[in-house]
């Protein structure tokens, strides 16, 4: 298979994270990838008290939310791309987010199963309320026991930027809405048909009428990461999107680095022969 690029499938050269390089300690650090990337360059530098930096591609999660549990394709809204291009100005609006019972929910997946969700919180909830994320074991949603980042002091989920995570359960399946039930066929989303390791977000009390996020990142599964020494660079081609990637873990074995994330990004215009 061949593959033929046109005039204007190219789109630019420019870095991810911050200038210079993103911030590396022995704390993981998720850094969001610009939408069309398909080429990434990774180069650690600065090294201060460090041997490696230890590097992961996360997958691109599916995300969605419904407001009345699937049922209508009206009330069913993704933000897969919204919480994935880097982009601060593409939101993934939460606004009034309300419980299960009353018929909403966040659904979060990937082809791959992921230890947690880096969120990048804009407009903060100020209502107190709990978040409880939930795995598919095969028969039942249960609860991952995660660890809530988001919450402030008050116990306000979604109140700060933070991660949600969790140790994967070793009985999550992999499965369809459709076949779980949470939706029924025909259904608009070609998500709900879709066989993913999903998780459902509820939350105990309705949120903030004007919660919203920047960014929802995956966090790796796993702790088996890819190691870099000083200068040396990670040259690779990569699909961004569903069954690919979408952000960079990277941290230190010890002190702190600084990793320089350059990519190239494209179009999806292209043609294969």
């Amino acid at each position: 298979m061949s593959t033929e690029i046109h005039a204007g499938t190219l789109g630019e050269i420019r870095r991810a994270g911050a200038s210079k390089g993103v911030a590396c300690t022995t704390t993981a650090a998720i850094t969001g990838l610009p939408e069309g990337t398909h080429w990434i360059s990774l180069t650690p530098r600065n090294f201060s008290g460090a041997t490696v930096v230890k590097i992961a591609l996360n997958p691109y999660l599916a995300i969605f939310k419904t407001t009345d549990l699937l049922v209508a394709a009206a009330n069913y809204t993704e933000y897969s791309s919204e919480a994935q291009d880097d982009d601060t100005a593409t939101l993934v609006t939460l606004s009034s987010l309300d419980t299960l019972a009353n018929g909403d929910a966040l659904y979060v997946g990937a082809p791959i199963q992921f230890s947690g969700v880096y969120c990048v919180v804009v407009a903060a909830n100020s209502t107190a309320s709990v978040l409880t994320v939930k795995y598919w074991n095969g028969t039942a949603w249960t609860d991952t026991s995660d660890t809530d980042g988001t919450i402030v002091a008050t116990g306000k989920t979604m109140g700060q930027s933070g991660a949600v995570t969790w140790a994967v359960p070793s009985a999550w399946t992999a499965n369809s809405l459709i076949n779980i039930g949470d939706a029924t066929l025909p259904h608009s989303s070609h998500l709900a048909d879709t066989y993913m390791f999903w998780t459902r977000w509820e939350v105990s009390v309705a949120l903030d009428s004007s919660t919203t996020l920047s960014s929802m990142l995956a966090m790796n599964r796993s702790t088996t990461y890819a190691e870099l020494v000083n200068g040396q660079t990670m040259e690779q081609t990569i699909l961004m999107g569903l069954g690919g990637f979408g952000c960079v873990e990277s941290l230190t074995d010890a002190g702190t680095a600084n990793l320089v994330i350059n990519v190239a990004t494209r179009s999806t215009s292209r043609r294969f022969a």
